[in-house]
């Protein structure tokens, strides 16, 4: 144990001896100086092992520092990534000013770190004189080099402690520069003049950024197709990414005072959204959704990933840093948006689209030109300040990678677009050539149509010319059978006039004058009741009675259940076969005979009507040849069955009529049956 005590008492020592030890840089009053003056000649260094910017000063001036040539880590003059996420370390040094009156003003310009603070040691306490760097929102200098003014009394020396901390990377030396105003202002000129470069080329790859969200979200806002809506937000999502990076380069003053000074660096990085909103576009540009669902259940769960991821780190703002391993950090941070990357370039490969080449070639210059540069994996040295502008600046890489996949994206849209718009053509062509198809058969079908009407038409006409001609026939056949039936009577007036039976031949008249009043009313319709069709008919057969001296005997019977006033018949259609019958049948029967009418109902819309006589019959009649019969039989029957092929022919109805001879039993001719069936 004393042994042990004895070298912790050595090492004590001897880190007192080196801080005691520490050379100082000596002033003579205030300099002229045009470029500044390095203190890492003049500083020892001190590594925390643990990373904590909160360990008290008095803990720190404890532990050994070492020169810089024992620590090659502190004097990386290039960017650099870090063995942890978060690096602490101290450096001290002392300044002395010889001269008697004049007092020595300086500026402590301590690089492009994430945040270093001055300390100034008086009498055994430290005195903090304040703090700049990246991380620090009151930063106002151009491109991070913040100053931290020294003020040293005539004959005075001062011993100083600075702390620096970095994350992820170190981006310059541990050890800062000394100036004067007047050299600090030429620095920032300096700086000013060669990032006039930088800046122009920045503003024209942001503003091209910016052109292409601003036509993809009127695109979306025109067609409403989602993937000019997801390629708007990635590209808006993009320009906020590369303003943020831009941001401490140019001192554009868009931190907010809210963020904590010792946040880390990407406490709010767009890396995840990105991702997410890469995924969401080429997912819906692919249709990865319907044409490969195995690969977008994976896509979808790295989504969910990438969104927690990106609502942590937003968390992460307010509540400071919470990874403190730099492997796991990298891991977290980068792991899901690369492998996101990956399968949606495995799902290029894997997609049938048009668009594969535009896509692919914009998938892969993003991490070709991206990613690697812009985590520090190489540094390019010995080259000239405007070169090392933009070939060691990261986020041109970023920048430029972003700005040749969006434009490959935005040709794959257009092309998309193209591809649309011919298929809309297709389809229109396509339609116009079924469209013109189906017009010609339809023009054909109502050319048949009309054709087909036309001579329907026609026919119509034809059809109301023969109705109308056949009224005018049936018109004309009823005049002439009118004038038969008075040429009938009149003979018969003769007769009882010349007989100079003047009773009979007034009954006669009286009759006659009612038949001719019932005929003349029943020749004006083309139908009439049955009840006037049969008194006319029994008149007719009164008064052939009484012509014939009660040598004629009729009956008319017609069954209970017709209904004569409502059944229509046409008009003057009995009469001639009744007259048959007695001209044929009973003229040359010495004793006479019977005329029997009957009307009966048949089937369920038909009138049968049975005219049956006891004459001589028809084949007697034909051996007499009688004149009478034969001019009676060539114009009354004749003129009655043109009549009734014309009912037929313009009701479209079925009128028959049958002539039967009756027959004794013992062969003797027994007289004729006429059965007319007439439909109602």
């Amino acid at each position: 144990m004393r042994g042990v005590a004895l070298l912790f008492l050595l090492i004590f020592s001897m880190g007192a001896v080196v801080a005691q030890g520490l050379p100082a840089l000596t002033f003579h009053g205030q300099p002229t100086l045009e470029q500044g003056i390095s203190v890492e000649p003049f500083s020892l260094f001190y590594e925390d092992p643990t990373g904590d910017t909160l360990t008290p000063l008095s803990v720190i001036e404890r532990q050994r520092f070492a020169p810089a040539s024992q620590m090659p880590q502190v004097r990386s003059g290039k960017a650099r990534k870090m063995t942890r996420t978060s690096q602490v370390v101290w450096l001290q040094f002392r300044v002395a000013n010889t001269h008697l009156t004049d007092t020595l003003h300086l500026r402590y310009m301590g690089g492009v770190h994430a945040v270093y603070s001055l300390y100034r040691k008086t009498n055994g306490s430290f005195q903090f004189n304040g703090s700049q760097g990246l991380c620090v929102p009151k930063t106002q200098s151009p491109n991070g080099y913040g100053t931290l003014p020294l003020r040293i009394p005539p004959q005075t020396r001062y011993h100083f402690f600075v702390r620096v901390a970095d994350y992820q990377i170190m981006l310059d030396n541990i050890a800062g520069q000394l100036h004067t105003p007047q050299s600090v202002q030429g620095v920032i000129a300096q700086s000013l003049f060669l990032d006039r470069w930088l800046l122009g080329a920045m503003a024209m790859i942001l503003g091209a950024l910016l052109l292409m969200c601003g036509y993809s979200f009127f695109q979306y806002l025109l067609t409403h197709d989602k993937a000019f809506l997801y390629y708007s937000l990635y590209t808006a999502v993009a320009c906020c990414f590369i303003i943020a990076l831009a941001n401490p380069r140019f001192t554009l003053g868009l931190t907010p005072v809210s963020v904590p000074y010792l946040g880390h660096p990407v406490a709010l990085t767009f890396t995840h959204i990105l991702g997410l909103l890469y995924a969401l576009f080429l997912a819906h540009l692919l249709a990865v959704s319907q044409n490969q669902p195995s690969l977008w259940r994976v896509i979808r769960l790295m989504m969910v990933v990438l969104a927690l991821l990106q609502t942590a780190e937003v968390i992460q703002v307010f509540t400071g840093t919470w990874i403190s391993n730099n492997a796991l950090f990298m891991l977290v941070d980068t792991l899901p948006s690369l492998l996101m990357g990956l399968i949606l370039i495995v799902a290029t490969f894997r997609s049938n689209t048009k668009l594969k080449p535009y896509l692919l070639t914009g998938q892969i210059s993003l991490y070709v030109v991206a990613i690697s540069p812009f985590h520090g994996s190489f540094v390019l040295n010995n080259i000239s300040p405007v070169a090392n502008l933009f070939l060691n600046y990261p986020p041109v890489y970023m920048m430029l990678g972003l700005c040749i996949e969006l434009f490959c994206f935005s040709l794959a849209l257009a092309y998309r677009s193209k591809l649309v718009e011919e298929e809309k053509k297709q389809m229109q062509a396509s339609f116009a050539i079924k469209l013109e198809t189906e017009l010609d058969a339809r023009t054909l079908e109502v050319e048949k149509q009309s054709q087909l009407l036309e001579q329907q038409h026609i026919r119509q006409m034809e059809l109301d010319f023969e109705q109308q001609l056949t009224e005018i026939q049936m018109t004309a056949l009823r005049a002439q059978m009118n004038p038969h039936f008075i040429f009938n009577c009149l003979n018969s007036i003769q007769l009882y006039t010349t007989n100079n039976n003047a009773a009979k031949a007034s009954d006669y008249l009286n009759r006659f004058s009612q038949l001719i009043r019932l005929v003349l009313e029943n020749s004006r319709s083309e139908r009439v009741p049955l009840n006037n069709e049969l008194e006319a008919l029994r008149l007719y057969l009164e008064m052939e009675a009484m012509r014939f001296k009660d040598k004629l005997r009729f009956t008319v019977e017609m069954n209970t259940e017709l209904d004569a006033d409502l059944i229509e018949i046409p008009p003057l259609l009995l009469q001639p076969y009744v007259e048959n019958a007695i001209w044929h049948g009973l003229m040359h029967k010495p004793e006479g005979g019977h005329v029997h009418v009957k009307v009966e109902p048949f089937q369920t819309d038909c009138l049968r009507i049975t005219i049956t006589d006891d004459g001589i019959g028809r084949a007697k009649a034909a051996e007499l040849k009688s004149k009478s019969a034969t001019r009676h039989k060539s114009f009354g029957m004749k003129v009655t069955g043109e009549r009734i092929a014309m009912i037929n022919r313009l009701y479209q109805t079925q009128t028959q009529v049958q002539v039967h001879d009756l027959v004794e039993n013992s062969g003797q001719p027994a007289g004729t049956e006429v059965v007319v069936e007439i439909p109602v």
